[in-house]
């Protein structure tokens, strides 16, 4: 898989691609287009998997494509209100036991030092 080369940012309802390289917008998006929301979209939260970035902001639960940021689908989460969602997935499993065993072997050569 190619690696990415890109940030991606959410701010006062709009999705975007950063190039890390320049910081030029590559593409843009305003999440109303894809579901009308009266409480904004303010704030949220994103992860990318793969082809596909997860956006979660205001209760509700977007899947876009990382390419150009078209809708795959949306999620209204029913019966859970408008609430911040916080997310995990299988894509930053891998990242996180890296820096747990980071974490485990600076620990254990701190403690070891200091004895």
């Amino acid at each position: 898989m190619k690696p990415v080369n890109h940030l991606y940012i959410l701010s006062k309802g709009r999705v975007a691609a950063v190039n890390k390289k320049d910081g030029a917008i590559v593409w843009e998006i305003k999440l109303k287009e894809y579901h009308a929301n009266s409480n904004g979209y303010n704030y949220g939260q994103i992860s990318a998997e793969g082809d596909k970035l997860f956006v979660a902001s205001s209760g509700i639960l977007f899947c876009l494509r990382v390419k150009d940021g078209s809708l795959v689908w949306v999620n209204e989460l029913k019966g859970w209100g408008y609430n911040f969602i916080s997310m995990a997935g299988v894509a930053n499993e891998p990242a996180a036991a890296a820096a747990a065993a980071t974490q485990a072997a600076v620990t254990a050569a701190v403690i070891t030092s200091a004895t």
